[in-house]
C-alpha cells in the first residue's frame, strides 16, 4: 500500500502518464488507426488534385493566354493560398483540435475540385486554385502536429509523405496520360477522392460535434504530450489570445534554427517549382503530354522511396536534408538534357530533405503554431518563387533561370543546422 501510494504521488508530481488500461489502449489503437486513414487517404487526394492541373496548364489557361505569366499563376494560386493561410490555420489547429482543421481542409479541397471540374472560365479557375489552396493550408500544419506526436512518428511521417508524392505522382501521370479524353479527366478522378476521403471523416466528425454538445471538454484531437514552441509552458486554449501569438511569432523568429529550416524551405521548393511550373511550354517541342506526365511523374515516385527509406533510417536529420539537397541540384543541372533522370532526381532530393526537415522542426516543437510556420517556407517557396522566376525566364530564357536556381539551391549545403 506504502509503494503504490509513493507511486501515485510520483505521478501527480511530475505528471507522469498513469498506466493506460488494455481495453484503453485498444480503444486508442483503434482512433489512431481511423485518424490515420483519414489523413493517408486525404493526403493523396488534396495533393493528386493539385498536380493534376500541371500538364495542362497551357489548356486550362486558354487559348491565347499560354504564356509563362499565367501558367505561373494558375500554377501558384493553389500555393499562394496555402502560404497565406498555413500559419493562421495551424493557430486553430491548436486551438480547436486538429482533426476539426484537417477536415476543413478537406472540405475545402472537395468543393474547389467541383468548380474546377465544372467551368471554364479562368476568374473562376484562377480563384478556384486559391480556394484549394486555403484546404491545403487547413490539412498540412494539423496533420503534421498529429503525426509528429505519435509513438512512430518517423515511420509514420514516411508513410505520410510517401503518400503524399503517390498522389503527386498519379496527379501528373494520369493528367499526361488522360489528356486526349479529356483535359480535367485527371482532375474529376481526384475530386471523386477527395469527396471520398469527406466521407471517411463524417463519423469522426459526428464524434466531435457530439462530445462538445455533451458539456464534456474534449482532448485535442490527434495530440498527445503536446510541446508547446520554445518550451513555454502549455497555455488554456481559451487563454491564446492574438497577442499570445504575436509574442510566440517573434519569439520563434528570432531563433536562427527556424530562419535556417524555413530558408532551405523556401529555396528547395522554390527552385523546383520554377522547373516545375515552367516545363510544360520548356518542352512543348521535344516532349509529348504523356512523356511529359511521366518525366514529372518520376519525380514523385523518386520521392515516394526516398521519404520511406529517410523515414527508417537511423541516419541524422542534418545529413539526410544535405543528401536531398545535392540530389535535388543535380536533377536541376540535368533538366535541359534529360528530363526523366532530372526529375527522378529533384524527387528524390525533395523527398528525403523534407524528412529531415521536419524532424529538424519538429525538435524545437510539435504545435501546429510551429508545424504551420514551416509548412509557411514550403509554399512560399512554391508560391512565390516560381512566379518572379517566370519574370526573369522572359528576360533570361528557360536555361540560364534552371542554371541560376540550381547555383542558389547549391548554396544552402553551407547553412548549418545545429
Amino acid at each position: 500500500m506504502q509503494e503504490n501510494q509513493v507511486v501515485e504521488n510520483l505521478i501527480r508530481k511530475n505528471n507522469l502518464p498513469e498506466k493506460i488500461p488494455e481495453e484503453n489502449n485498444t480503444e486508442q489503437k483503434k482512433t489512431m488507426n481511423s485518424k490515420k486513414l483519414i489523413l493517408y487517404s486525404s493526403v493523396f487526394a488534396i495533393q493528386g488534385l493539385s498536380n493534376a492541373v500541371i500538364p495542362v496548364l497551357p489548356e486550362l489557361a486558354g487559348e491565347g493566354n499560354a504564356n509563362p505569366a499565367i501558367s505561373s499563376l494558375l500554377y501558384s494560386g493553389y500555393f499562394i493560398g496555402a502560404f497565406l493561410t498555413l500559419l493562421p490555420f495551424g493557430i486553430l489547429a491548436d486551438r480547436i483540435g486538429n482533426l476539426k482543421v484537417a477536415g476543413l481542409g478537406i472540405t475545402l479541397t472537395a468543393i474547389s475540385g467541383l468548380f474546377i471540374s465544372f467551368s471554364d472560365n479562368l476568374w473562376i479557375l484562377g480563384i478556384s486554385r486559391f480556394v484549394e489552396g486555403l484546404g491545403c493550408g487547413a490539412f498540412f500544419p494539423a496533420a503534421f502536429s498529429m503525426i509528429v506526436e505519435w509513438k512512430d512518428s518517423q515511420r509514420s511521417m514516411g508513410e505520410f509523405n510517401f503518400l503524399l508524392n503517390a498522389g503527386l505522382a498519379a496527379g501528373v501521370f494520369f493528367s499526361g496520360m488522360l489528356a486526349e479524353m479529356g483535359i480535367k479527366t485527371a482532375i474529376n478522378i481526384f475530386t471523386v477522392l477527395a469527396g471520398f476521403s469527406f466521407a471517411l471523416l463524417l463519423p469522426e466528425a459526428w464524434e466531435l460535434v457530439h462530445s462538445d454538445s455533451s458539456g464534456g471538454r474534449k482532448k485535442k484531437s490527434g495530440t498527445s504530450n503536446h510541446k508547446e514552441p520554445l518550451g513555454k509552458k502549455p497555455e488554456s486554449p481559451m487563454n491564446l489570445e492574438p497577442a499570445n501569438y504575436l509574442e510566440k511569432f517573434r519569439q520563434a523568429f528570432s531563433e536562427s534554427r527556424i530562419w535556417k529550416i524555413w530558408g532551405i524551405s523556401v529555396l528547395l521548393y522554390g527552385t523546383t517549382g520554377i522547373l516545375t511550373a515552367n516545363y510544360a511550354d520548356y518542352s512543348a517541342d521535344f516532349l509529348t503530354k504523356p512523356e511529359l506526365g511521366l518525366a514529372i511523374a518520376a519525380s514523385y515516385v523518386a520521392a515516394m522511396l526516398s521519404s520511406l527509406a529517410a523515414g527508417r533510417t537511423g541516419a541524422d536529420y542534418k545529413k539526410i536534408v544535405r543528401t536531398g539537397l545535392v540530389l535535388a541540384t543535380a536533377g536541376i543541372l540535368l533538366s535541359v538534357k534529360a528530363p526523366l533522370l532530372a526529375f527522378f532526381l529533384i524527387g528524390a532530393g525533395g523527398g528525403a530533405a523534407i524528412i529531415g526537415l521536419v524532424t529538424a522542426m519538429s525538435r524545437i516543437s510539435s504545435s501546429g503554431f510551429t508545424m504551420g510556420i514551416f509548412n509557411t517556407g514550403i509554399y512560399a517557396g512554391l508560391g512565390i518563387v516560381p512566379v518572379f522566376g517566370s519574370i526573369f525566364i522572359e528576360l533570361l530564357g528557360y536555361e540560364k533561370v534552371f542554371l541560376g536556381s540550381s547555383l542558389v539551391l547549391l548554396m544552402m549545403l553551407f547553412v548549418k543546422l545545429e
